[in-house]
Formats: structure tokens, C-alpha cells, sequence
């Protein structure tokens, strides 16, 4: 390849790169990677891991919280938030027993 050629694919894949980090959220959850379209175009970080989220992490993402909700993957929170209470239960009875 020459170096036009290298550069533009490299435009490419950078534009690329930039329109789906403005339009989706890539979500990784306990079972698989989804890509969620987010609810407004803004640059922000589009890598998302909610296996470990709690009640608390979802109130401080309200953006990817909507997104998630209004593609209709509710089940993505339930799932990262019932792992998060139940690490947190299996902490608290290690401190209490221990």
C-alpha cells in the first residue's frame, strides 16, 4: 500500500471510530457485548462494563440508564444489579462471620 492509501483507510477507520462512539454505547454485560444507540449524540466514553454496577452507579449514569431502557434491554440492569447486592450480601457476611 502507499501512503495516500494508508492514510486515508486510516480516515476511514478513524471517522468510523468516531461516529460510533457518538451514536452507541458498547455495553459489556455478564452474558455477552451489546451495542446500545445512545438517546443524543455526544462524545463521551462509548465502553461501558455494567457487570459489576450497583444502585448507585446506574443513578450516576442516567444517560446510559435511558438508553438501555428505551432500547429495551431493561434485563442488561437487573442483571448487573442483582450481582452487585449480591456481592454486596456475600461481603457483609464475610465481615460479620469473620
Amino acid at each position: 500500500m502507499n501512503r495516500i492509501s494508508t492514510f486515508l483507510l486510516g480516515v476511514l477507520v478513524g471517522a468510523l471510530g468516531l461516529f460510533v462512539s457518538e451514536n452507541y454505547y458498547v455495553v459489556r454485560s455478564k452474558d455477552n457485548v451489546h451495542l446500545i444507540p445512545k438517546v443524543a449524540a455526544k462524545l463521551e466514553l462509548p465502553y461501558r462494563d455494567i457487570r459489576e454496577y450497583t444502585a448507585q452507579d446506574w443513578s450516576n449514569n442516567p444517560s446510559l440508564a435511558l438508553a438501555i431502557v428505551k432500547s429495551k434491554k431493561q434485563n442488561l440492569m437487573v442483571e448487573s444489579g442483582l450481582s452487585g447486592m449480591q456481592q454486596q450480601f456475600e461481603n457483609l457476611l464475610r465481615n460479620i462471620g469473620g
